[in-house]
C-alpha cells in the first residue's frame, strides 16, 4: 500500500494527533470483513513499537496485544472493532477512501486510531497502573462474525479477563458526550436473506401471479407488521431491508429474487414472536402471488447486555472527563454489535 500520511506518527506528536493521523491513514485503506491483512500488519507493527507483547491471535486477520504491568491486578480485555463496509465513499474529505466500493462508513477506522491511542496511555503510565491490559483488534463486526470466531479460537480461554470494555462512536449525539446503559443497551440482530422465485416472463405479458417483483413489493411494504406491538423497555424492536436483487430487465419480470434485510430483537421469546411472524408472511406472500420463498438467517449476534459495575466504574470516569455530557441512556437501542459476544462469554463487561 502505498501513501503519503506517515505509517508511524512522529513521537513529537501528542496522542490525540497521532489518533487523528492515524484514523485517516486508516480510512483511506478501509477492508471489509475477514480481508483485514493490511490493517492488521499496520496495527501490529504500532503495537511492537509501543513495546507490547504480541499475543497469537485467533483468527487469520486481526491482532491481540497484552501490557502486563508486573503488579497484581485484574485483566481488562479493550477491543476495537476493524472492518470496513462494501460502500463507495463519496463524502469529498481530504483522507476519502482509496478503494473503490469500499469505506469506513462504521467508524472502525476511529474505533482502531482510539485504541491505539489508549495502548500509548497506558504504556506512558504503566508505573500508575496494575494487573494486565488485553488490546483486542477484532476482524468483521460487520457481519457480526468476528468475535464469534475469535472466541472459537479460544481468545477467552487463554487469557480470561475480568472484565470487557468497548465503545462505539456515534454521530447522533453532541461530539464530545459519552452515553451508556447498565444492563440491556443494545438489541440483538438476525440478518436475513429472503428469495422468491417464480416463473417470470415477458413485461408485456405478466400479470400478478408469478410476478417476483409484485411479490417482493408486498413483503417489503408489511415487513414492519412483524415487529408491530413487540417492545421491551420502552424500545420497539426493528426490522428492514438493506438491498434487493434481481435479474430481470425493463422488459422482463425475472424468475427470482433475493431480498436481504436484518430483524432486531432485546430477548428471545421477542426474538422467536418476530421470525414467526416473518415465516407467517411469507406464506402469504406465496398463496398471494403463486412464489415460492424461502427465508435463511445468515448471521447474527446476541443483544448486548452491560455488567452494571463495570458500567458504573466507566460513567464515574467519564463524568470527571466529560461532567454533564457523561449519562445514562433511558431505554435500549436498536441497533447490534458482536461485542455482544465477548460479554456472553466474559464474566464481567462494559460497552
Amino acid at each position: 500500500m502505498s501513501d503519503n500520511t506517515p505509517a508511524t506518527p512522529t513521537p513529537s506528536n501528542s496522542v490525540i494527533d497521532e489518533v487523528v493521523e492515524l484514523r485517516r491513514h486508516f480510512h483511506r485503506h478501509p477492508e471489509v470483513s475477514f480481508s483485514e491483512h493490511e490493517t492488521s500488519v499496520r496495527i501490529t507493527e504500532r503495537l511492537k513499537e509501543l513495546g507490547l507483547e504480541i499475543q497469537p491471535c485467533p483468527t487469520e486477520t486481526g491482532a491481540v496485544a497484552m501490557l502486563d504491568t508486573g503488579k497484581p491486578g485484574k485483566t481488562v480485555m479493550l477491543r476495537a472493532d476493524i472492518d470496513a463496509l462494501p460502500i463507495l465513499e463519496e463524502s469529498g474529505v481530504d483522507f476519502q477512501s482509496d478503494e473503490e466500493g469500499r469505506m469506513h462508513a462504521c467508524g472502525h477506522d476511529a474505533h482502531i486510531a482510539m485504541m491505539l491511542g489508549v495502548a500509548r496511555t497506558l504504556v506512558d503510565r504503566i508505573y500508575d497502573l496494575g494487573g494486565r491490559y488485553l488490546f483486542v483488534f477484532q476482524p468483521a463486526e460487520e457481519i457480526v462474525s468476528g468475535a464469534k470466531a475469535m472466541i472459537a479460537g479460544g481468545l477467552l480461554d487463554k487469557h480470561h479477563p475480568d472484565a470487557v470494555i468497548g465503545l462505539h462512536i456515534a454521530s447522533f449525539v453532541e461530539s464530545g458526550t459519552i452515553v451508556t446503559k447498565p444492563g440491556l443497551l443494545w438489541a440483538g440482530s438476525d440478518a436475513f436473506d429472503i428469495g422468491i422465485e417464480g416463473p417470470g416472463g415477458h413485461g408485456g405479458m405478466m400479470g400478478r401471479a408469478g410476478n417476483v417483483l409484485a411479490a417482493q413489493a408486498f413483503l417489503i411494504e408489511r415487513l414492519h407488521t412483524i415487529v408491530d406491538g413487540l417492545e421491551h423497555e420502552g424500545t420497539g424492536c426493528h426490522t428492514t431491508v438493506g438491498n434487493v436483487l434481481s435479474d430481470g430487465a425493463w422488459n422482463i419480470v425475472p424468475r427470482g429474487v433475493k431480498i436481504k434485510g436484518s430483524v432486531r430483537t432485546f430477548t428471545a421469546p421477542l426474538r422467536e414472536e418476530a421470525l414467526g411472524r416473518l415465516r407467517d408472511l411469507l406464506q402469504e406472500v406465496d398463496t398471494e402471488f403463486e412464489v415460492r420463498s424461502s427465508l435463511e438467517l445468515v448471521h447474527g449476534t446476541v443483544p448486548l447486555m452491560n455488567e452494571p459495575n463495570v458500567t458504573r466504574t466507566v460513567m464515574d470516569l467519564a463524568t470527571t472527563l466529560v461532567g454533564e455530557k457523561a449519562s445514562i441512556l433511558g431505554r435500549p437501542l436498536t441497533v447490534s454489535d458482536d461485542f455482544a459476544e465477548f460479554q456472553t462469554s466474559g464474566d464481567e463487561s462494559a460497552s
